[in-house]
């Protein structure tokens, strides 16, 4: 598991089109909310497959299936409380073509 709470802990992501992906959203929802960490709003959270067992379906306000290039990821929205809440990531496989 992977948590990112600023801009910096977006070096140790992997594949490179996820970390470039969540950086971006980094950027606009600190510009969105006025803060100058993350940590202050949420947090994003990359699982490996066997990880996201720990992660009960019915706690995610939403799940998607995000296609980045070449890569595929399950992605879902924790809310802990009101201000803050937790993008999880999951690796689903990579569509090779």
């Amino acid at each position: 598991m992977i948590k990112t709470t600023n801009l910096k802990e977006t070096d140790q992501i992997q594949p490179l089109i996820l970390r470039a992906y969540i950086a971006k959203k980094i950027t606009a929802m600190m510009q969105e909310y006025q803060v100058d960490n993350l940590d202050d709003i949420g947090c994003f959270v990359i699982l490996e497959k066997e990880e996201f067992a720990c992660v009960p379906m019915n706690e995610l306000e939403f799940v998607e299936m995000l296609f980045l290039e070449e890569s595929m990821f399950l992605h879902g929205v924790r809310i802990i409380d009101e201000s803050y809440g937790e993008d999880i990531y999951l690796p689903v496989e990579v569509v090779t073509c």
